[in-house]
């Protein structure tokens, strides 16, 4: 990645330094302190940034939050860039965002990315006009009638167990139609915060529109709500793709830079291998199709090698699938279920989960699923029941 030059470095060091000196987090201050730190490498900080450098230019402070961008060069605060529509309700107030972080102090306890990151929330709310503890106790009340749902309903769950003294946070690593839900359907007693859910309830009157700061906000709420109940004794399936390490990181450490380093949880990564092998030639010609640019169901497959053609298969199936839910849901034909959000996704970005999931994680705790096609119902449920007793095995 290209060196990035930074007009406004110092001042967005500043407001990061007040935070650790304030509230005396010498991990915070350690990482703030290195120049070479991975920090400025990452997409947290460069939103940072650059919000601090719209709001210190000179000129309508408002208008200028419109061209800040993220690390992908994406307008932060838009709804829809293209017409010209945005988010953008007030100018930020470090200083009382500073002051502000006191109220999520449990975020203190994590790594020094959690707590930037919680800092870029609370200013990305100043300017959206949303509220984090709104936010977060909307989730909580969701994620609280889930619960009730589930013990009213799921068999598997039992109210005598559903606390422990030794919770587990489970990641399952995977794209879209790897066994995922299937999988989840065997836990018993495991929470499900799934940011697809928590995206919709808070943020569906804007499409979802998976903006910068939406998809801030809502990961924020995400991880608020695992750090929580982990903390009340309850274990938590962090559902999502969760394929790229680096974007995972700051949950898992895979990446045992001192920005991540922290984490307190137990946690146990789950491996969804993908239907087809591919060499890395193989994989080099799928990263090479742009469905950006031509509709998925305009790829000519018979021009692919036989395992990428299965994989575009696999893609232009699970985009179709998708798209026809979706519109069953929107026509009124179906209901949305609100424990289990459907929403359309990009076949480019599905696709680029599907990449990402070659890569298998190196953490020596990974347990691996391997792809198996069960037709039989109770076969299929067997056989990640196998893995869901192993997967919580204390």
């Amino acid at each position: 990645m290209e060196k990035r030059e930074f007009k406004r470095y110092g001042e967005t060091k500043s407001l990061l330094k007040k935070i650790a000196d304030k509230y005396g987090i010498k991990k915070l201050s350690d990482v703030v302190d290195n120049n070479r730190s991975l920090l400025y490498e990452k997409d947290v900080f460069i939103c940072l940034h650059n919000i601090v450098d719209a709001s210190l230019a000179p000129g309508d402070i408002l208008e200028n939050l419109r061209s800040a961008k993220n690390l992908y060069n994406s307008p932060i605060f838009a709804v829809n860039s293209q017409k010209g529509i945005f988010l953008i309700k007030n100018k930020s107030d470090f200083e009382k965002a500073i002051l502000r972080m006191k109220d999520f102090s449990n975020c203190f306890h994590l790594n020094p990315y959690s707590i930037i990151n919680t800092f870029l929330a609370i200013i990305e709310t100043q300017i959206t006009g949303f509220d984090l503890e709104k936010l977060y106790e909307k989730g909580k009340k969701h994620v609280g009638d889930f619960i009730k749902y589930s013990l009213k309903n799921n068999s598997n769950w039992d109210k005598k167990t559903l606390i422990s003294k030794s919770p587990v946070l489970i990641i399952p690593i995977g794209a879209a139609g790897g066994g995922k839900s299937t999988f989840y359907r065997e836990l018993s007693n495991v929470i499900n915060i799934s940011c697809d859910n928590v995206r919709y309830l808070l943020f569906k009157e804007f499409g979802p529109c998976f903006s910068p700061w939406e998809s801030c906000l809502a990961w924020w709420t995400v991880n608020q709500l695992t750090d929580s109940y982990l903390n009340n004794g309850y274990s938590v399936f962090y559902n999502g793709v969760n394929t790229d390490m680096e974007y995972r990181s700051p949950i898992t450490m895979e990446n045992s830079d001192p920005l991540y380093s922290g984490i307190p949880y137990k946690i146990k990564l789950i491996y969804f291998e993908p239907p087809v092998k591919l060499s890395q030639d193989e994989l080099k010609e799928l990263k090479a199709i742009n469905l950006w640019t031509t509709p998925v169901d305009k790829v000519d497959v018979t021009l692919l090698a036989p395992n990428v053609a299965k994989i575009m298969e696999l893609i232009k199936n699970n985009f179709q699938r998708t798209l026809t839910r979706t519109e069953e849901i929107t026509n009124g034909k179906k209901q949305q279920d609100k424990f289990d959000v459907l929403y359309l996704v990009p076949a480019a970005i599905v696709k680029l989960f599907v990449e990402q999931s070659f890569d298998v994680p190196k953490n020596e705790k990974v347990i691996i699923i391997p792809r198996k096609e069960i037709s039989d119902e109770k076969e299929r449920s067997a056989f990640y029941r196998r893995y869901a007793e192993k997967v919580l095995e204390q």
